[in-house]
């Protein structure tokens, strides 16, 4: 069962979420430098047709950091991937930052067999400063 959408957690983050997801959920945490999109268990075709009207509100959202935490995610078809590509050119097109957090061996090996470990650049770790230009995987388009 979904868990419940709420409207801020207890350090006053905006939070959102399909109410009736499929076998994976997803979880979104604003802030005023970033949006954090949390993915976790399965993400396949049916996870992407019920979040993807929500993950592309985010990316015309004020903030111009989303960053994609794949850590928690047990499974990504192709699906999930090209979900990512997609929201990944409209942060940059929007002239956003985005990253995406992964150190899953099973899903890095995935990004390294479909080529996209150099599009989606994952970082191994979430910190204060992933997503504002610091680390590798920040990107911008030119």
């Amino acid at each position: 069962m979904a868990p419940m959408a709420r409207d801020m957690d207890e350090r006053g983050c905006s939070l959102s979420w399909p109410d009736d997801s499929p076998g994976g959920t997803v979880l979104a945490r604003t802030t005023r430098e970033r949006t954090v999109v949390e993915l976790h268990g399965e993400i396949d075709l049916a996870v992407v047709l019920a979040t993807t009207p929500q993950l592309y509100a985010l990316t015309v959202a004020a903030v111009p950091v989303l960053v994609a935490d794949l850590r928690a995610v047990t499974f990504i078809d192709c699906s999930g991937l090209a979900m990512l590509v997609d929201v990944r050119s409209r942060v940059l097109a929007g002239g956003g930052e985005f990253t995406m957090v992964c150190a899953d061996p099973k899903v890095l090996r995935l990004l390294k067999i479909t080529g996209l470990t150099s599009v989606l650049a994952p970082v191994p770790e979430l910190t204060e400063d992933t997503g504002h230009g610091t680390g590798t995987g920040v990107g911008r388009e030119a």
